[in-house]
């Protein structure tokens, strides 16, 4: 429940304080700087954000993180309420934002094999992942509303949900810090920062699976910019495309939610291969099918397939990381697949530039069917490897428990996060 809060915060910010730089400024190009400071903020911190998750307490992390953020978004509310808000003291306040998210991802989903049995992993990684949809679904629809009532109700609001979710995380255990694997860097030495790149490439299962969804979430988000850019030029009615937006973040609501059935109805990697083949026929499908409806229905149906790949990925990625490393490989992945994310507008542009919006739509399933084809031709997500006995055993440890997740004995709530 803390990090549903923590992500309708986060999404009622991220709509808002562009909207705000421009009433404040009327530039566009400073507006943009605020967006662009936030996510820099987010990606950049994304390494040393695991390394903290790796040597302190996640929890203390998260309490500490959700009292930044409590203090963020009051201060926020208070400079909005006076009239006295700056850009120079926005964008200081969006860099936080951005850091203090970070962490707290990074420390969250590191400690979600310690809170939930090993057989309930993959359902909690779902249910992780509808939370965040909810979050991303009502901050954003929630931040419009309040901002068109009065500019500092936004963060007046976001800072009540962070302050529930730090009262909410006083209820989880305390957690003590990682243990150190055998031949581990000092987690905040040079080497000690890369070391999730280096688990992640030492493992195929991992080093394809993370290039796959990378490049599956930047031809998502070119072929999504596509769609509304197309749609607005061609003088679609602003409600129509935030439909088409709305259907988007419903489907992944949906598809989040369906995710444990669907696991189970798809065994093996076969959630991998269903989603991008499915990815690839919609995508010659919104290219191609006429109605001004079609592209919101079919990206809906594209954001309802992806939460189970997701959550199949994720799953195995904390099962075959040794929990010492977890925070450093969940942020290494984040880095990766939301850096995808986030240079995809940009090409999005240039493909309808230069081919416009059919050929664009085609050149781009052409591409997710190449890599598609590649990903089931590849044996390393054929079938998922066994986990126990590819860990480094922290020193002192006895054989692993086979019960545990990732030799992470269970404990706490049933939930990932409470």
């Amino acid at each position: 429940m803390s990090s549903a809060l923590g992500e309708f915060a986060y999404s009622t910010s991220l709509i808002v304080f562009p909207l705000i730089v421009l009433a404040l400024t009327g530039s566009p190009s400073q507006a943009g700087i605020i967006g662009f400071a936030d996510a820099a903020a987010l990606l950049l911190s994304g390494l040393p954000a695991g390394a903290v998750a790796d040597r302190y307490d996640r929890r203390s992390v998260m309490l500490w993180c959700q009292a930044a953020l409590v203090a963020v978004f009051g201060v926020l509310a208070l400079l909005l309420w006076a009239d006295a808000a700056s850009l120079p003291a926005l964008v200081l306040l969006a860099l936080v934002n951005g850091a203090a998210t970070a962490l707290a991802m990074a420390a969250g989903e590191a400690m979600i094999p310690s809170l939930v049995a090993e057989e309930r992993l993959s359902d909690a990684v779902a249910m992780n992942g509808a939370r965040t949809y909810a979050g991303q679904l009502a901050g954003t629809s929630v931040g419009g509303f309040l901002l068109s009532v009065r500019s500092a109700l936004p963060f007046v609001v976001g800072c009540l949900a962070h302050l529930v979710g730090l009262v909410l995380l006083l209820f989880l255990r305390r957690q003590p810090p990682a243990a150190r694997a055998p031949g581990d860097q000092p987690v905040f030495g040079g080497r000690g920062l890369v070391e999730g790149v280096r688990w992640i490439a030492s493992h195929p299962f991992l080093r394809v699976g993370l290039v796959c969804a990378t490049a599956t979430n930047f031809f998502f988000g070119t072929i999504y910019f596509i769609v509304i850019a197309s749609a607005q030029t061609s003088g679609m009615a602003t409600g129509l495309i935030g439909v088409m937006a709305a259907l988007l973040g419903v489907g992944g609501l949906l598809g989040a939610l369906a995710a444990p059935l669907l696991q189970r109805a798809l065994p093996g990697a076969r959630p991998i291969h269903v989603v991008l083949w499915a990815f690839v026929v919609l995508t010659v499908g919104i290219a191609t099918l006429p109605g001004g409806w079609t592209p919101g229905v079919l990206l809906g149906a594209i954001a309802f397939a992806a939460p189970t790949a997701n959550a199949y990925f994720t799953t195995w990625q904390l099962k075959l990381t040794p929990d010492s490393h977890r925070g450093r490989v969940v942020s290494v992945a984040a880095i990766a697949s939301g850096g995808g994310g986030a240079i995809a507008p940009l090409a999005g542009g240039i493909v309808l530039d230069a081919a416009g919006r059919f050929a664009g739509l085609l050149g781009c399933a052409a591409v997710m069917a190449v890599v598609t084809l590649l990903t089931s031709l590849s044996p390393a997500l054929r079938h998922a490897p066994e986990p126990r006995g590819q860990e480094p055993e922290p020193p002192g440890s006895g054989p692993a428990d086979p019960t545990s997740s990732a030799a992470v004995p269970a404990r706490g709530p049933s939930s990932p996060v409470t």
